[in-house]
């Protein structure tokens, strides 16, 4: 799981009117808010701003900025930033105050306490589509409460609508290669509006399969167009240059250099409790390779240990791994961007020009604090190792950065060309077709040099954390969950040699080693039945059998305590028998113990024909249908792009030849098995 996108495409727009006062989204979150507190006296006991208004100031007699609310979903970064350059461009373009907020900001804060809200004239919704459909992790919450809203108003009168007179748009984030395209951003768009908003657009549906980025350009040109034909907001002042020679359209942290004797503050786990903003530095126990010396690839079985972490986990939760880039990257990029990896700094916004205002070099609230713990001066190597995604194509807008920065003009017009709109083709196939790093673009423009700050804020994305299912129960290591990691490793259309972040970092860690994995467990919903008796259906190739490994051990763990078991099918599927059959051994002792009651294996390069995990569930289509028909339980891991599509298509033709069920009975019972959680899948 090196990689997860998830993005979407801009469609048609619709009129925009606006009128002052709008009733938004926060007055939403607001009404959710005083409605977990129905308890307290009053609003200002709770701490709740009394939302801003269109009003003149008695002294000044002048009317306050139109405001515009923006708002995002985000699981790997993408939305935040798009967020954030859309602010820009509302900012540049007209007089308004623009209020960014993270869905997870709507909901309760660290304390319980309400969060303060402002009442924006205009809410604009970006929201990513992760996993199997999923709203980002940050955003689940405040989905599940509009769902509760948004059910709750379907009997009230239009007016009395909690959204009634609310204007929105949402853009989408998703990849129409996945079979949920843009799930989450569809249904906002659709909760909002049964919640009483009023659509100001057609939701904008961004694809990273093709061009998300121009999809997203697209339709901000289109916001900013309605924004001024509605006449409410004003036409904002010229941009101006930035502080210390900062190209205006590029914003950039400051970056100061540490004198002295300054040193990095130490790497320690120093906290109660652990999570995604403050992981834990744990061990590498434990590291074998899974596959077998006639494979010309590699897969790991890795240990964490978690001990003295506090952090619990579940049967098939999930292991968030912050990585870093390899030794040779971060000294390649130092030498790029001409510093001295060992020099100290510390970055933050740039408190003259406000470049960089609301950003982060590693996505946290304030800028002197990282999710890998550290609370002030860092290496200039850290910085390098830790935070820059540099191994993955740049955006235009980076480009568009770069462009700013370089001394020769026949590299910024080439650069500029790269990011401009009539640059299209030759982007997809330089940039994405070639898959061009960040780096090896950097490396191809040699007059392009920019600061330390630019480079963190405007060109290099942040260096994501890599989620792995975990591939044990904690009934058989209740503090070292084990992961099977896929080692990336290929050649891509520019000749490099790519290596996954994550997965090689995995593969060089010293086992044994103190304090160098930081890692927090991500609970899911990928759970065994209540019931130990209730047959389950188990479905997953190559890396996808993680999850059912700790199936498997939790089941032998419940018999051992006398529970009765149901039966077991399980689908694996590789290439070789001989080569990458991973897990053999242990999956062959689980059957013979009873814990699989059934196991089939599909091997696509052993025979004439390539055989895959649908084939044989097919082939299984009654045995299939029995146990589907007793209640059992149905679970995917895999591929979300070919292979559960696949398994899901399959599903459906066995219940239509083996169930006697029609296409569309077929469709509502599947809609309804997932629903209630008897057919679940953690793909990616």
């Amino acid at each position: 799981m090196d990689d997860m996108k998830d993005h979407s495409k801009s469609a048609m727009m619709e009129a925009l009117v606006f009128t002052s006062g709008i009733v938004c989204l926060t007055s939403l979150v607001g009404l959710y808010l005083l409605r977990k507190r129905r308890s307290s006296p009053s609003t200002a006991d709770q701490g709740l701003e009394t939302p801003s208004k269109k009003v003149k100031s008695a002294a000044s007699d002048v009317a306050a900025n139109p405001t515009i609310g923006v708002f995002y979903g985000t699981q790997t970064g993408t939305a935040e930033q798009y967020a954030l350059d859309l602010s820009k461009k509302l900012k540049e373009n007209f007089q308004v105050d623009v209020v960014i907020k993270d869905l997870e900001e709507l909901g309760d804060d660290v304390d319980g306490a309400p969060q303060r809200f402002t009442k924006p004239d205009m809410c604009l919704v970006l929201c990513s589509t992760y996993g199997d459909g999923e709203p980002p992790d940050t955003a689940m919450k405040f989905f599940d409460w509009l769902k509760e809203q948004a059910d709750e108003s379907e009997d009230m009168n239009e007016a009395m609508k909690p959204l009634y007179g609310c204007k929105y748009a949402v853009f989408g984030l998703g990849n129409t290669q996945y079979e949920h395209f843009n799930k989450s951003g569809k249904v906002l768009d659709q909760y909002l509006h049964l919640c009483g908003g009023e659509r100001a657009m057609k939701i904008g549906l961004g694809d990273d399969d093709d061009s998300i980025e121009e999809d997203f350009n697209k339709w901000t040109e289109a916001v900013l167009e309605l924004l001024k034909e509605s006449g409410v907001v004003g036409k904002g002042s010229s941009i101006t240059a930035s502080a210390e020679g900062t190209p205006a359209a590029v914003p950039a942290f400051k970056v100061t250099v540490q004198k002295g004797t300054t040193k990095p503050f130490p790497y320690v786990n120093a906290r109660k409790s652990y999570d995604a903003a403050h992981p834990f530095k744990a061990t590498l126990a434990q590291r074998r390779e899974l596959q077998s010396a006639c494979s010309d690839r590699s897969t790991l079985h890795v240990e964490v240990d978690i001990a003295g972490s506090g952090m619990t986990y579940q049967t098939g939760d999930h292991l968030g791994v912050y990585a870093e880039n390899d030794e040779q990257v971060v000294t390649s990029l130092a030498w790029r961007l001409q510093v001295n990896l060992d020099d100290v700094i510390i970055v933050e916004e740039d408190p003259v020009s406000g470049a960089g205002r609301g950003r982060s070099i590693d996505g946290s609230a304030k800028l002197s604090l990282n999710p890998l713990g550290h609370l002030g001066p860092m290496t200039v190597r850290m910085a390098l190792a830790r935070y820059c995604d540099v191994l993955t194509p740049p955006k235009k807008s980076a480009l568009a950065a770069m462009a700013a920065y370089a001394s020769s003009l026949k590299d910024a017009k080439r650069l500029q060309h790269l990011a401009s709109k009539e640059g299209k083709d030759e982007y997809n196939s330089w940039i994405l077709g070639d898959y061009r790093s960040v780096l090896e673009v950097l490396e191809a423009f040699p007059s392009c040099a920019p600061p330390l700050g630019a480079f963190f804020c405007s060109i290099a994305p942040r260096l994501q954390v890599r989620y792995y299912s975990i591939s044990s129960s904690p009934l058989a290591a209740p503090t070292t969950p084990s992961l099977t990691v896929a080692v990336v490793d290929g050649k891509t259309g520019t000749g490099r040699h790519h290596r996954g972040v994550a997965s090689h970092w995995l593969s060089r860690l010293d086992v044994g080693q103190k304090l160098q994995a930081p890692v927090f467990i991500r609970h899911s919903t990928f759970r065994l039945p209540k019931s130990a008796s209730t047959p389950i259906i188990m479905i997953g190739p190559g890396t996808g059998l993680a999850p059912f490994r700790g199936f498997w051990q939790e089941r032998k763990a419940l018999k051992d305590q006398g529970q009765a078991l149901g039966e077991a099918l399980l689908f694996f599927g590789c290439r070789n028998m001989k080569c990458d059959y991973i897990y053999q051994e242990e999956m062959a002792e689980a059957l013979a113990q009873g814990v699989i009651s059934d196991l089939r294996v599909a091997f696509s390069r052993d025979g004439p024909n390539k055989t895959y995990v649908q084939h044989l569930l097919k082939e299984q289509g009654s045995a299939v249908m029995r146990l589907l028909n007793s209640g059992a339980h149905l679970y995917v891991c895999g591929d979300a792009k070919h292979m559960a599509r696949d398994v899901n298509k399959t599903l459906a033709e066995i219940l239509q030849e083996e169930g006697g069920l029609t296409a569309s009975e077929t469709e509502a019972m599947i809609k309804s098995w997932q629903d209630t959680g008897r057919y679940s899948r953690d793909v990616w």
